[in-house]
């Protein structure tokens, strides 16, 4: 069986891009320059814009975008397909997928923060600008995310009033 995955350095690049971005940005602001950038494609549905990673081809394309006050605070996308229940082999493939990209991404943002618990390890950096870039390992799938300045900022909000 072969599954699809986004090379690490095309994920990391889509970090990066991020990254350099002036924040705070709107959804819609952030779903144009995505499909402006990568080819990404934007879908509407009962009147809601989604975002869309139809370039690399994988099972499930959807890239997932928080914007609680009118300001972005993650993006989300899997960087492989999603495999069927855990056989020896896809465990495999996502954990070598996930250590490729955790390898890429440390030659950009230094070492990683790494973690883990209930069946997953992320790896995550605090980058310029005071975002943060994560990647997850899951049992069915690894996938990146990005939270922007205003996303850190509710993280650490919420982690110190113990929501």
């Amino acid at each position: 069986m072969t599954w699809k995955v986004m090379p690490p350095a095309e994920v990391c690049d889509v970090m990066d891009f991020l990254i350099a971005l002036e924040w705070p940005l709107p959804e819609a602001k952030v779903q144009s320059l995505a499909s402006e950038q990568f080819g990404w494609t934007i879908e509407t549905e009962d009147g809601q814009d989604y975002l869309m990673n139809t370039v690399t081809g994988l099972s499930i394309p959807d890239v997932t975008t928080i914007d609680p006050r009118g300001a972005m605070y993650v993006l989300r996308f899997r960087v492989t397909d999603v495999t069927p229940p855990p056989t020896p082999e896809s465990t495999a493939f996502l954990g070598d997928q996930f250590a490729l990209l955790v390898r890429e991404g440390a030659s950009r943002w230094g070492k990683p923060e790494m973690s883990g618990g209930d069946g997953r390890t992320s790896a995550s950096w605090d980058v310029p600008g005071a975002a943060r870039v994560r990647f997850n390992l899951a049992e069915r799938s690894v996938s990146a995310s990005f939270s922007t300045p205003q996303g850190v900022e509710s993280d650490l909000k919420a982690a110190r009033s113990g929501v």
